[in-house]
């Protein structure tokens, strides 16, 4: 797909995560469309993702207080999937989760710097 300037769903509950995954995914001119902190919120933008042409997600695994099952962010790129089916998901967490074309791992500063140049990769 190769998505040069894609439109972003950006779903992270960690607020320096969002952060510097926005400057990441700006720096490669991308633009972030749609960025929310919570599964309940990510749940409702779907539609206004799939308005806004949204073409890639950075899924977090755990959007949920005190949860680390990663399950989260599976039950968020199924629901983008069914709405958005040609969507491109890159999971977005500190172990690897088996929802997204490709992993991030937030524990690897220079994965999370490659943030953009990954996005454009896919």
């Amino acid at each position: 797909m190769a998505p040069e300037n894609a439109r972003v769903f950006l779903a992270e509950d960690d607020k320096s995560f969002r952060k510097f995954a926005r400057r990441f995914i700006e720096g490669a001119s991308h633009q972030v469309s749609v960025e929310v902190s919570t599964l309940g919120d990510a749940i409702v933008a779907i539609p206004r993702a799939k308005e806004l042409g949204v073409n890639v997600a950075v899924v977090d695994g755990n959007l949920t207080a005190d949860d680390t099952s990663g399950n989260d962010g599976d039950m968020l790129a199924a629901a983008l999937r069914k709405e958005i089916p040609d969507i491109k998901i890159i999971s977005f967490s500190g172990q690897p989760q088996s929802y997204g074309d490709v992993h991030i791992s937030k524990g690897k500063f220079e994965d999370v710097k490659g943030l953009g140049e990954t996005i454009t990769k896919l």
